[in-house]
C-alpha cells in the first residue's frame, strides 16, 4: 500500500524552508508540503506580497535540488479574516503556477450561525477559483468547529463543492475533538483529499504532544488498514510537546517517522 507521503514543513517551526527541505530529503522522503501560515510558518515567499512565475520557479528549483517534489501547500490562518478571499486566492495562484494540486487550510474561527453562513460563502468562492486551476482545497481538523472527521465530513457535504475536501489529521482529532482516529477516520474517508499522519503522545484532549510516528499512543496498524480505502497523498507532521527543539532533534524525528512508514509498507 505505497502512497505519496511527504513531510509538511511546519514540522520545522523555527527554521527556514531550505533547512526543512534538507532534513526531509536526508530522511529519505521524496515529497514536501510547504507551509505558508503568516506569522507562524513562512516557508515560501508570502503570496500576499506578490506571486509570479520567477518566485514560484525559485522555490521549485530549491526543492528539486533536494530531490523533493512539492505536492501540497499548507495555506493556514487566512480563512474568516479580513481580506481572506483575496489573500487565499494568492495562495492558490502560487499552487497553480507550481503545478501543485492540493492546498490545505483550516476553517478559521467559526463560532456563530452568521460565521457559518460567511464560511460557506467564502469556501464556495474559493472552491470555484481552485476548480479553475485544478486544485483541491483540503480543510483540516483544527479549532473548535471542524474538530473531528465526523463533523468535518458534514461540513464538506454541506459545502457541496467538488474542489473542497478534508485534510484528515490523525492527531488533531485527539487534541481538538477528543476522539480517536482509529474510530473516527471512517467518517472522513469518503470526502478526504489529503491526510496528515501525526501521532499523539497521551491521547488526552488539548494536550500538545505530537512525537515522531510510532512514538505515541495511536494504533497506526488500524489507521493504515483504513487508509487502504484512500488513494490520495499525505504528509507527516511532528510537533513534539511545544518546547523548542534543535534542528538535529527534528531531523531525527523525521527520519524515525520515515523508517516507521517504510517498515509498514507505505513508502
Amino acid at each position: 500500500m505505497k502512497k505519496a507521503i511527504g513531510v509538511v514543513t511546519s514540522t520545522y517551526p523555527n527554521y527556514n524552508g531550505e533547512e526543512a527541505m534538507e532534513g526531509i530529503s536526508k530522511a529519505g522522503f521524496k515529497y514536501v508540503e510547504l507551509a505558508s501560515a503568516p506569522e507562524y510558518f513562512e516557508h515560501i515567499p508570502r503570496p500576499e506580497k506578490g506571486v509570479n512565475k520567477e518566485i514560484v520557479d525559485n522555490v521549485l528549483i530549491l526543492a528539486a535540488g533536494y530531490g523533493l517534489t512539492v505536492q501540497c501547500i499548507a495555506g493556514h490562518t487566512r480563512i474568516m479574516k479580513e481580506n481572506c478571499v483575496d489573500d487565499f486566492k494568492k495562495v492558490l495562484d502560487f499552487a497553480g503556477l507550481a503545478g501543485v494540486k492540493f492546498v490545505t487550510t483550516d476553517t478559521g474561527e467559526v463560532k456563530t450561525g452568521e460565521d457559518e453562513k460567511k464560511f460557506y460563502s467564502i469556501i464556495k468562492e474559493l472552491g470555484d477559483y481552485a476548480k479553475d486551476k485544478g486544485i483541491t482545497i483540503c480543510l483540516e481538523m483544527h479549532g473548535v468547529w471542524c474538530n473531528t472527521g465526523k463533523i468535518g465530513a458534514q461540513i464538506i457535504k454541506k459545502a457541496d463543492h467538488p474542489n473542497v475536501k478534508l485534510n484528515y489529521d490523525t492527531a488533531n482529532v485527539v487534541y481538538f475533538g477528543g476522539v480517536r482516529p482509529e474510530e473516527d477516520l471512517k467518517y472522513a474517508l469518503p470526502v478526504m483529499g489529503y491526510i496528515h499522519l501525526k501521532d499523539h503522545g497521551t491521547g488526552k484532549l488539548q494536550e500538545w504532544d505530537f512525537p515522531a510516528l510510532g512514538d505515541g499512543i495511536l494504533d497506526f496498524g488500524k489507521i493504515f488498514k483504513l487508509l487502504e480505502q484512500f488513494d490520495g497523498p499525505g504528509s507527516v507532521e511532528v510537533e513534539f510537546d511545544g518546547k523548542e527543539r534543535s534542528l538535529e532533534e527534528i531531523n531525527k524525528a523525521v527520519k524515525k517517522s520515515y523508517d516507521f512508514l517504510k517498515s509498514n509498507g507505505l513508502l
